[in-house]
């Protein structure tokens, strides 16, 4: 069986296996990067023309009217959300596909060249999430909203913040045992999914989980030490582009940390399975 350094250094070095495959799956987090820092821009020039009207009509944001906002803007914003939100999909399918190879124990990386297919696991992959995550964000919007004294908001959010760590824990098990099975009903089996975690060891596991983010964590640290010094590069040259400065640094984030940092997490989770299941 191998250990939890054997496991996360594996998934440290797969990612290079293909460079290439590597900066394609990057292109789409670089385009999300690219699409959420102009949608937010825009999102601010929305509230900023809202506070005006505020301000001159002296109403609140609540009274606004629609027609008086920027609704070009508006519709813009929600088309960039929708884009966005469908290239997110593609990257869950890709992130499918890696835990799906993981598990195989193939060294190379996946394809691009079935996208429906990759957006069909994507959407199975994102229902998934969102069904483990949904109670404990209700719980915590219901405590925002309801909870009028702060000490009880805290124990609702405390509340809200275990549940969460305790859902992903599961759903990391759970969405390997889905892709496994390549059935969505998999990933709510919750006594073959516990069963599997037991045969590895839940401190093993818990263990790999940690470690890994811990690695990736200063991995991410590592990379906007250098990003910080490219900033002020990029400042020195393109004088008054603040704005031109944000998107590169979004896109090089997208085109490689975010890509790397994906597919090392899927190729450790998924060698994760593999041993749970052999073992």
């Amino acid at each position: 069986m191998a250990s939890i350094t054997d496991c996360v250094v594996e998934g440290l070095k797969y990612p290079f296996n293909d460079i290439k495959k590597l900066l394609g799956f990057g292109v789409l987090f670089a385009l999300i990067s690219a699409l959420s820092t102009y949608m937010g821009m825009k999102s601010f020039d929305i509230f900023r023309s809202a506070v005006h009207i505020v301000e001159s009509s002296n109403s609140t944001l609540s009274h606004v009217p629609f027609s008086q906002l920027p609704t070009g803007d508006i519709y813009l914003v929600a088309g960039l959300g929708i884009l966005i939100f469908i290239i997110s999909l593609l990257i869950y399918g890709y992130q499918y596909n890696i835990v799906k190879f993981s598990i195989e124990k193939k060294e190379d990386l996946p394809g691009f060249s079935d996208v429906l297919g990759m957006f069909i696991n994507g959407i199975k992959y994102f229902l998934v999430i969102a069904a483990y995550n949904i109670i404990p964000a209700l719980i915590l919007v219901g405590g925002v909203t309801l909870a009028g004294d702060s000490s009880v908001l805290i124990v609702i959010a405390l509340i809200s913040a275990l549940l969460f760590i305790i859902a992903n824990l599961i759903l990391i098990m759970a969405l390997n045992n889905m892709v496994a099975y390549d059935s969505i009903k998999k990933a709510f089996d919750l006594r073959e999914i516990t069963d599997n975690i037991s045969n590895l060891g839940w401190g093993k596991y818990v263990g790999i989980i940690l470690f890994t983010i811990i690695i990736f964590m200063i991995i991410t640290v590592a990379v906007n030490f250098v990003l910080s010094f490219l900033t002020v590069g990029f400042a020195a040259v393109i004088s008054n582009q603040a704005v031109v400065i944000s998107f590169v640094i979004a896109i090089i984030e997208g085109l490689f940390v975010d890509s790397y940092g994906a597919l090392f997490f899927n190729r450790v989770y998924g060698s994760v399975y593999r041993q749970s299941i052999n073992d």
